[in-house]
């Protein structure tokens, strides 16, 4: 199998993606917006309660415009050597209630990893009438069985849990139907809903998608560091350690830094979320430095 190195950079430009304020909603209750009280999350997860101007929050642009190239650009390995290693996102502006962007795709870069190959993948949403840029968004992607090239292993890895007490510690418990909710972002990937394929791949029952637990730690973080202001977020990373399945309960660990945050999240005593890095846009008003706080949804 073969990587396409020689298209490190080149761009690709995808179709026009549009949303409006039901996508908007519908992406909130599928990261768990609203499920512990239906009275929180109201700017999230209505667009017609009194005093309340709904919002979107920040992750929802991991669904907007795909990845916007072609996986035959990238290589001939097959779909099924691929695994989702992290995702990041960064936000250039706060998103809309309805738009209109233009993704813009490229291999970002290639590292061998010794026996696995890492493909990352950016990709920059276009306002479709002004081409300025709304968020960038980066996919890393395991490509089991494709090191051994001999190139660069990539930048060293300086993350770490922190040595004291988590600033905030926020439980959220997913539901049984949470994928089958969250699917209808978009993804449709039968892993996530046919019981059958995921026994075949190694799974008792389908899982959920990965980028459903960042979203749900994503508005952990943007509840309890960014005092719930989508126009504070800047940019969020995670790395994805282990599967979750419908049903698990969630624990994010936050950390403040001077910038942000670092957070990790897990299911019990296994990390299932790691290396979680979230950065303000607008740094945010003064936060206590008292006790740290404990949530449970």
């Amino acid at each position: 199998m073969v990587i396409h190195q020689e298209n490190i950079g080149k761009r690709s430009e995808g179709a026009p993606f549009s949303w409006d304020s039901r996508d908007a909603l519908l992406y909130a209750v599928s990261v768990g917006a609203g499920s512990r009280n239906q009275l929180e999350n109201l700017a999230f997860t209505t667009e017609n309660s009194r005093g309340i101007e709904q919002q979107v929050l920040p992750t929802f642009a991991v669904v907007l415009g795909g990845s916007g190239g072609s996986m035959d650009e990238l290589g001939d390995f097959k779909l099924s050597q691929i695994l989702h290693g992290g995702q990041s996102i960064t936000l250039h502006r706060s998103l809309a209630t309805r738009g209109t962007v233009i993704p813009v795709s490229c291999m970002s870069a290639v590292h061998d990893r010794g026996r696995n190959a890492v493909i990352e993948l950016s990709t920059e949403l276009l306002d479709a009438q002004t081409r300025e840029p709304v968020a960038t968004s980066v996919t890393t992607m395991i490509i089991r069985g494709e090191g051994g090239s001999g190139g660069q292993s990539g930048p060293a890895e300086s993350w770490s849990v922190p040595e004291r007490t988590a600033d905030a510690t926020i439980v959220q418990r997913t539901s049984l139907d949470q994928a089958l909710i969250y699917r209808l972002n978009g993804d449709r990937n039968p892993l996530h809903s046919d019981p059958q394929l995921a026994g075949m791949v190694g799974f008792e029952k389908p899982i959920l998608h990965g980028l459903c637990t960042m979203g749900f730690a994503g508005r952990a973080v943007l509840e309890n560091i960014a005092d719930s202001d989508p126009g504070n977020f800047g940019s969020l990373s995670v790395r994805f350690a282990s599967p979750v399945v419908p049903g698990d309960e969630l624990t994010t660990s936050i950390w403040k830094t001077e910038t942000g945050a670092l957070f990790q999240v897990r299911v019990g005593d296994t990390v299932v979320l790691d290396r979680g890095t979230y950065t303000h846009r607008t740094p945010p008003a003064a936060h206590s430095t008292g006790q740290p706080v404990a949530a449970t949804a």
